[in-house]
């Protein structure tokens, strides 16, 4: 079972501030170069068998997705779709979000995402939402590592500050994005350490020497099983990223480097990540 545990559904036109638009202006990026999301999320995460799916909400960096639309899109393929909460840490009521993505929306877990928010992983703000998602089984997906976005705080982005949030609750489970690029070798660092810590390495395959150095870390520090398959949708697709993947030894050529191994290849791409999240295949229920 292949489950991309990575991607997005937004509305660029209704959901997007101007600081965003801004942003994507400055960096290049054309919302219009990715279709009609919706018919394209459908259609294009079938090259999975199940799909995690959430919005962002981020007042400081103007991504106001809302939940309710999140989740309705979910329900057109509610047997192949999970719905993932997104929590701004900075909205007075975020706490009551939760409660409400969860008991009332049917979301399986949170997304947050501290650099688009501006807010520390270890804020306390933060600490009631991991509370929370202990108290009630929601694994927490974190945007890690770098953006387009601007005005708000690198730093707070670094995977190194997760090790901190995994200390203090061991039984939360975490999903450490992109690999925390491009601090993928200070991802892993963590991963290790901590038996409910993953990461996803969603966005990654199109920098191909720095996705097979990122490989390379994985396989020498022995912490493959710690990583999940994501696309990030609509920034590439799931069968994309498949592909992209698969091919991360394309790189080598005739420079002598060792390959990445395909049971580590196709381990990632086959790994329970329901299970080990803890997480309801989509139709079935919680399980046991």
């Amino acid at each position: 079972m292949i489950v991309d545990v990575h991607t997005h559904f937004f509305r660029p036109d209704l959901d997007f501030g101007p600081r965003l638009r801004a942003d994507l202006a400055r960096c290049h990026v054309n919302p219009a170069s990715w279709g009609e999301i919706g018919e394209r999320h459908l259609e294009t995460t079938r090259a999975a068998d199940v799909a995690v799916v959430f919005g962002l909400q981020a007042s400081a960096t103007d991504w106001n997705i809302p939940n309710d639309v999140v989740a309705r899109h979910v329900a057109r393929a509610a047997d192949r779709l999970l719905f993932f909460v997104a929590l701004d840490p900075l909205h007075p009521h975020c706490l009551e979000e939760l409660e409400r993505g969860h008991q009332d929306l049917g979301a399986v877990g949170v997304k947050l995402a501290p650099l688009y928010q501006n807010v520390h992983p270890c804020d306390p703000r933060c600490r009631a939402i991991y509370q929370y998602c202990v108290k009630h089984g929601l694994p927490v997906l974190f945007h890690v590592g770098t953006s387009f976005v601007g005005g708000t705080l690198l730093d707070y982005s670094r995977p190194v500050h997760f090790d901190a949030v995994a200390v203090e609750f061991p039984e939360l489970r975490m999903v450490l994005a992109h690999l925390g690029h491009p601090w993928e070798g200070e991802t892993i660092a963590v991963i290790r350490r901590h038996p409910h810590v993953y990461a996803d390495l969603s966005a990654l395959y199109y920098r191909p020497w720095q996705f097979y150095h990122s490989m390379r870390l994985l396989v020498e520090y022995r912490t493959e099983a710690k990583v999940l398959f994501g696309s990030d949708f609509p920034f590439t697709t799931t069968g994309d990223s498949l592909a992209g993947v698969r091919g991360v030894n394309s790189i080598l050529a005739q420079s002598g480097l060792p390959g990445i191994p395909e049971s580590v290849i196709e381990g990632i791409l086959h790994r329970d990540a329901l299970t080990l999240l803890g997480l309801p295949h989509p139709g079935r229920g919680r399980p046991a």
